[in-house]
């Protein structure tokens, strides 16, 4: 009588993401989370609602309006970090989709205290800006995350 042993493989390593297509998957995030966030404000604008925000835990002084372009230059100022979030952890993690989705919408939760704390902002200011928040995530955590997910050789 044989007795055969057979051992578990390891799984594949992960194959990291290229930079240049990291890169480029944030960038088309940015710019479909933009458009998407600023045609909601387009939207609450129409409807009558005045969008204008303070300093969280200011005071009235500190409000000012949100023009039309605010939505764009905030997501893109906060993409710069969040690329930076996502290179190392594409770097570094052997999950990385699963520790940038889980960190990201951490981050998203945490972001929400701002406009939730905003001075002197109306409610319909503070409900536009967290679902905007919330647009914006829905589009960037997802595409980001797959792109970190499945690394197709580009």
């Amino acid at each position: 009588m044989t007795t055969t042993t057979t051992t578990a493989t390891d799984p594949a390593p992960y194959v990291r993401v290229p930079l240049m297509a990291l890169l480029r998957t944030i960038l088309v995030a940015l710019i479909l989370a933009a458009a998407a966030t600023e045609l909601f404000a387009a939207i609450v604008r129409a409807a009558g609602v005045h969008l204008a925000v303070g300093d969280p835990g200011g005071d009235a002084s500190s409000v000012v309006p949100l023009h039309p372009g605010a939505f764009a230059i905030s997501l893109a100022m906060v993409t710069i970090p969040g690329a930076g979030l996502a290179v190392a952890i594409n770097r570094w993690s052997s999950r990385p989709a699963r520790v940038y989705t889980v960190v990201t919408s951490v981050l998203v939760v945490v972001s929400l205290a701002a406009p939730l704390t905003a001075a002197a902002t109306s409610a319909g200011t503070k409900s536009t800006l967290v679902v905007a928040h919330l647009i914006a995530a829905a589009i960037i955590i997802p595409l980001v995350g797959r792109r970190l997910g499945g690394a197709a050789s580009e």
